[in-house]
């Protein structure tokens, strides 16, 4: 029996669903319907819809050669496009006799050098294959949001104490929703491009952290302050050469440590934000970390590689258990009660529980086992839903399971219990879009007390807030 069997009816094409009221799938116009009319539970969320016109335009990396000068000398034209693209591209412009007219013998060993360069390049691509992309193509490879590089919300992150809520748009700034706060605080500097990844610092009202091209900025944005443009003093940047672009951050649920990956780097690194130091953990097969996850209780980190090799470290003695998933490398992954591990494969519609393992209850077998088939099927409205996963994140209590897919335009939602090291999953609602929206990305809200709460960015710009709410 497919998983999708006993699911709510979709919509019909006009209306969307608001919100779960205990068993009562709450459904309205799309233009006209408002959430307010079935629960207050959201009323003092901050309304967010980012649209094309608060984007400016930006200079993509593959456009950069066309900005060069050509008034400019050649030895110009080299040192900017070292600047911009790095040596290889430089030596490039200066082979290319198109370019090189006025010192032909530099462009004769130029050529030269260029060829030894790319057999040195190809040999490390051969060890190394993690490291054939470059810059944003690493992000958009690994990212769980859908179409990143041309979505107007990249990526979003609620924080664990408060109602609020920051999202990264195409522009790449962060901008900060407050419910207090009527105005909306936007983060924005030089050194912050290629939004990857945010996440706030548990414990803190005001720190959050960016995952980016060239590392990792901690901000530090005053919830008191009227400044709607904190400026850059208010920013930290984090790097360590060759782990860029940072392709995600997670902060320790004691926010006293935040860990940062890039897929092009095989270390995943711990910092001490206050020292600006740290340590990098690594271990030689599996190619560039992707992303890690803290357990509810900050004593495990789940590492995803590029390759099918995962580890789950144990945070006591920052010591690893080594995996291998099937077929391909790990796509998504999330903790919830009682250390208990879910996890998919890219191309899988398949979700497997880690348990028994060594380092999460001590026992010497370690098994993945499968716990949800979500392979694709036809609904009686003729939506198709499931397939492979694109990203899932469980709410905070436990109770409440978000699936998001490659390739339908609904995200599912299931109810979880755990009892007795068994996990019961059963079908819960099915959240939709307006006419053709797809997806980008969802959160969790961390701190809602009527039940869960779930934040879906459609690809419009629109941010929809979809509660759970139970009263029984």
């Amino acid at each position: 029996m497919s998983a999708f069997h006993g699911f709510p009816d979709l919509p019909p094409p006009e209306e969307i669903a608001f919100c779960k009221i205990d068993e009562v799938y709450c459904c309205g116009n799309a233009n006209y319907g408002n959430i307010t009319t079935f629960t207050n539970t959201t009323q003092k969320h901050p309304v967010i819809n980012v649209t094309k016109d608060i984007h400016h335009h930006r200079t993509t990396d593959e456009n950069l050669s066309m900005y060069i000068d050509v008034e400019d000398n050649l030895l110009k034209k080299i040192t900017s496009v070292w600047y911009k693209q790095g040596f290889l591209e430089a030596l490039s412009v200066a082979a290319d006799p198109s370019v090189n007219r006025e010192v032909p013998l530099l462009a004769v060993a130029a050529s030269y050098v260029l060829k030894v360069a790319n057999v040195f390049t190809a040999f490390r691509y051969f060890l190394q294959p993690h490291l054939k992309d470059i810059g944003p193509k690493i992000v958009s490879n690994y990212s769980r949001i859908r179409n990143w590089g041309n979505v107007p919300v990249k990526c979003l992150s609620w924080h664990p104490h408060t109602t609020k809520i920051a999202v990264a748009t195409a522009d790449d700034n962060v901008r900060v929703y407050c419910s207090e706060a009527q105005f909306v605080s936007t983060l924005k500097c030089k050194a912050q491009g290629h939004v990857s990844s945010l996440c706030w610092r548990p414990f803190s009202a005001s720190e959050i952290a960016v995952g980016c091209e060239r590392g990792v900025i901690v901000w530090t944005v005053d919830p008191n302050s009227m400044f709607t443009k904190p400026s850059s003093s208010n920013a930290v940047v984090l790097n360590r050469s060759g782990h860029s672009p940072v392709t995600d951050v997670s902060w320790s649920p004691n926010g006293d440590l935040l860990i940062s990956c890039s897929g092009a780097d095989t270390s995943m690194l711990v910092w001490d934000v206050a020292m600006e130091v740290a340590i990098p953990l690594r271990r030689v097969a599996g190619g560039g970390i992707i992303f890690a996850r803290w357990s509810l209780d900050a004593s495990k980190v789940f590492a995803a590689t590029s390759s099918l090799i995962f580890r789950v470290w144990d945070t006591t003695r920052w010591t690893p258990e080594r995996w291998c998933a099937r077929g391909c490398r790990v796509v998504a992954a999330c903790w919830g009660p009682g250390d208990l591990l879910l996890f998919t494969a890219k191309g899988e519609p398949m979700v497997y529980a880690l348990t028994n393992t060594g380092l999460l209850s001590g026992a010497k077998t370690s098994k993945a086992v499968p716990v949800l088939d979500v392979t694709k099927v036809e609904l009686p409205s003729g939506d198709t839903v499931g397939g492979p996963i694109l990203d899932m994140c469980w709410d905070p209590t436990g109770r409440y399971l978000a699936i998001l897919f490659e390739e339908s335009p609904l995200i599912a939602i299931f109810c979880t219990t755990h009892l007795m090291m068994q996990l019961r999953i059963t079908p819960c609602c099915f959240v939709n879009g307006i006419g053709n929206e797809l997806p980008s990305t969802m959160a969790f809200q961390q701190n809602f007390p009527a039940g869960a709460c779930l934040t879906v960015a459609w690809s419009t710009g629109r941010v929809q807030h979809f509660p759970i709410v139970y009263n029984m």
